[in-house]
């Protein structure tokens, strides 16, 4: 008898932990059958009825300022440093290196090489250091101006001519019992310039500029390096203001794309001084801005 109650309680014991698990496979079963069914049929399923979707997914989504975004335009105004140069507000200043060649003109061309004070342009420096500012006008409307300060040499193709100042003139004198290997004035000057500047394209990385600048000289000599009648390496050197033009000014213009510009300036003011008897010469130089 205990037996027998025994196998009965363990049959019944087994029933109760079966049938969830069957219930819960028949109820899957089931649904499955239904929405089978549904679909075999080409009834259209209850809008109640949703799709799952993680909890843990991850919605990306595109910020809808898309120059925020733009990593094209990021990257290119890092690399040409567009609003470093030209901000588009306010006023960004900055130090530039100024290298360039300087001629002069008389009556409007360049001097014939038979006379003496003709140069030899790829011997005649400009060179300058500038403080510059940029400060933004109106939209693309800009204002480049600074302060510097500038060397000017005039190197002379006949290499034999030494400069003599006089009471009321300048003359050229060649030197016959010499060889020559280098003369030349050398000017130094404090500039200023302000130059209006217009911007063109999308990162206002091309400009074009015309302006005026001035001068005041600081220092004026002359250098003469030669072989005298023995042979004997010679240098010459003369410190005076050899009657050269206290104050210059000009026209200046200037074009340039993203950190490269070249400028040419025109001066208004001949070399020398206009009472004095000297050739009648008007200064012009070209270069480059870096």
């Amino acid at each position: 008898m205990k037996t027998i109650f025994k196998t009965a309680s363990l049959i019944v014991l087994v029933t109760c932990l079966v049938s969830p698990n069957v219930y819960g496979q028949n109820g899957l079963s089931d649904n499955l059958s239904i929405t089978s069914t549904v679909f075999q049929k080409g009834l259209t399923p209850s809008k109640n009825l949703t799709e799952y979707t993680p909890t843990n997914s991850l919605r990306v989504e595109k910020p809808t300022n898309s120059a925020e975004f733009s990593g094209t335009t990021n990257r290119r105004d890092r690399s040409f440093g567009i609003d470093k140069y030209y901000p588009r507000r306010g006023t960004q200043n900055f130090v530039n290196f100024y290298l360039g060649l300087n001629n002069w003109l008389e009556d409007g061309d360049l001097p014939n090489s038979d006379k003496a004070y003709s140069l030899i342009p790829i011997n005649s420096w400009y060179f300058g250091v500038n403080f510059d500012n940029v400060t933004n006008i109106l939209g693309p409307l800009y204002l480049d101006w600074g302060i510097g300060a500038s060397l000017m040499d005039y190197a002379f193709e006949n290499t034999r001519v030494q400069v003599v100042k006089e009471d009321d003139g300048i003359v050229f004198q060649e030197l016959a019992d010499i060889t020559g290997r280098k003369s030349k004035i050398n000017v130094g000057y404090l500039n200023v310039h302000f130059v209006p500047t217009i911007t063109f394209g999308r990162y206002r990385d091309f400009r074009v500029g015309f302006g005026v600048y001035g001068g005041y000289r600081i220092s004026s000599n002359t250098k003469m390096k030669f072989d005298d009648a023995d042979g004997n390496k010679q240098k010459e050197k003369v410190k005076d203001s050899f009657h050269i033009n206290s104050f210059k000014y000009g026209f200046r213009a200037q074009i340039g794309w993203d950190f490269f510009d070249m400028f040419f300036n025109y001066d208004l003011v001949e070399f020398f001084n206009e009472d004095v008897d000297a050739p009648r010469l008007t200064p012009v130089t070209f270069g480059i801005v870096f």
